[in-house]
């Protein structure tokens, strides 16, 4: 049913890395008058050659997008995020994605997440799997905390240890390392890939994730946000977790939210059969 879509932007995609991979930025702007959220003509640039072009093959579905107030709500609807990692790709043009993900009645259908810079297209179907470069994907291996690589950056931080005091202090005793890639995308997808265990992020919109989140999930991983049971949560800043297992982020409600908080409903069931 969805296939069509699914072989329209595995030839879109690449096409569209090949055209604005060695592209500089010309133009930066401050969004929101804040210094550290910007945006780039080349983001603008690829919003525009998606939206533009996924309009012209399909034009019932409607987008909810980071850039140019394409937020519509609907029935049918693409999430994208022509960047996802706007800063990485300004001064290091690395560790940039661009992430978008088809949902239909407000529940994800498929997602893609492209690596620009390292050429690795993730692709997640609901209920069928998860591939990258087209090859399918193996199940996340389930590790503890000690084991486990943290990706979490400062504002997080400051974030997590205000709703409970100490509770950052603590959690760098018990894990492995940890790390800021900067991408919320790229992150999940190398929790699915293996490389680390641990995402966290406190200021995320649903577009730095709807793609990503389904990659994860269909190797075993999940993804919480602690603080919106019902998810409703378009174009609203949240708090995410990432996980490689449902075991490793009860480990880590222990640690750093209060005890009220539960694994939602959807997510007991115990993908790694632990």
């Amino acid at each position: 049913m969805h296939q069509e879509k699914i072989d329209f932007l595995m030839t879109l995609l690449p096409n569209i890395r090949m055209k604005y991979l060695n592209q500089i930025s010309t133009m930066v702007t401050v969004k929101e008058d804040t210094f550290d959220n910007i945006v780039t003509d080349i983001d603008l640039k690829i919003q525009e050659e998606l939206t533009s072009t996924l309009s012209a093959r399909f034009p019932e579905i409607t987008f909810l997008a980071e850039e140019n107030d394409l937020q519509e709500v609907s029935d049918q609807m693409w999430i994208i995020d022509p960047i996802d990692g706007t800063k990485n790709f300004f001064r290091r043009n690395e560790d940039f994605a661009l992430s978008i993900a088809y949902y239909e009645k407000r529940q994800p259908v498929f997602g893609f997440v492209y690596d620009i810079a390292k050429d690795l297209l993730y692709l997640g179907i609901t209920g069928q799997g998860a591939w990258v470069n087209q090859k399918k994907m193996d199940r996340v291996k389930v590790r503890t905390l000690h084991e486990s690589v943290l990706d979490m950056n400062l504002k997080t931080t400051f974030t997590l240890n205000a709703k409970k005091p100490g509770c950052v202090e603590m959690l760098s005793h018990e894990v492995f390392a940890h790390r800021s890639i900067g991408s919320a995308a790229i992150s999940l997808c190398r929790i699915a890939a293996g490389s680390h265990e641990i995402y966290i992020s406190s200021h995320l919109k649903l577009w730095d994730f709807a793609a990503a989140q389904i990659v994860l999930e269909e190797v075993g991983g999940i993804v919480i946000l602690p603080y919106e049971p019902n998810r409703q949560i378009a174009g609203k800043s949240v708090l995410l977790l990432g996980c490689s297992s449902s075991k490793l982020y009860e480990d880590l409600k222990a640690i750093l939210f209060i005890s009220e908080l539960t694994l939602p409903s959807k997510m007991n069931s115990n993908k790694n059969g632990e």
